[in-house]
């Protein structure tokens, strides 16, 4: 709480030290309209995912395009690879798209379950069946679409708490850099710095406790 406070005040005192902390987790291309979230960044999204998504028990990036993510429901595990492409903020919430980069691989000690395992790769393409996926969670063929209220994540409000209901925005993520292309131009005073520096720090603080 300490350091913390610290922080804060720091903030409040300069915004240029709130700025050069940042920096660590966040780059600007400011001719390009994009937002890049450096790999620490990544990681600290990947965590708030595992932490409000029950059947999520593991995200992490892929070495060279996209995320790893490992879902259990009931007795299955599935592992999917997959990459963010699209996130539309509506109302208080956010409306996201996301790609399957390879077919998801099913994995049971269960004999039962592996008959069922059979039969969705059989009959469904090896797809994800949608009774496994977390509420507000669909798939389409290689598409999974969900949805985010946007009070669970303290990140994207952070840092585009400025755009407009309907606002899109289009996601690469390669080598754990994941880079967010705007319609308008991001700078830094479009985020709230303030919150960003304590949502990092607390972030290094958990990790250290662990």
């Amino acid at each position: 709480m300490k350091i913390l406070n610290q922080l804060g005040k720091a903030v409040q005192g300069s915004g240029n030290l709130a700025q050069n902390y940042v920096k660590e987790y966040i780059a600007i291309d400011q001719q390009s309209k994009q937002l890049i979230l450096k790999p620490k960044a990544v990681l600290l999204l990947c965590q708030q995912a595992t932490a409000k998504i029950e059947q999520l028990t593991s995200l992490e990036p892929d070495a060279n395009e996209g995320l790893l993510a490992l879902v259990e429901h009931q007795q299955i595990k599935v592992k999917v690879h997959f990459t963010p492409e699209n996130i539309v903020f509506k109302g208080d919430g956010i409306e996201g798209q996301l790609r399957l980069l390879n077919r998801p691989q099913f994995e049971t000690d269960s004999l039962i379950y592996r008959s069922l395992i059979l039969g969705w790769q059989v009959f469904l393409g090896g797809y994800i069946p949608n009774q496994a996926l977390p509420e507000e969670v669909r798939v389409e063929n290689d598409k999974i679409y969900y949805k985010f209220p946007k009070a669970q994540l303290r990140l994207i409000e952070a840092l585009f708490h400025n755009l407009e209901d309907g606002s899109s925005l289009d996601l690469t993520l390669k080598k754990g850099e994941l880079r967010v292309q705007s319609a308008v131009a991001i700078d830094w005073s479009n985020l709230n710095l303030q919150a960003l520096v304590q949502i990092f720090s607390a972030s290094f603080l958990s990790k250290k406790k662990g």
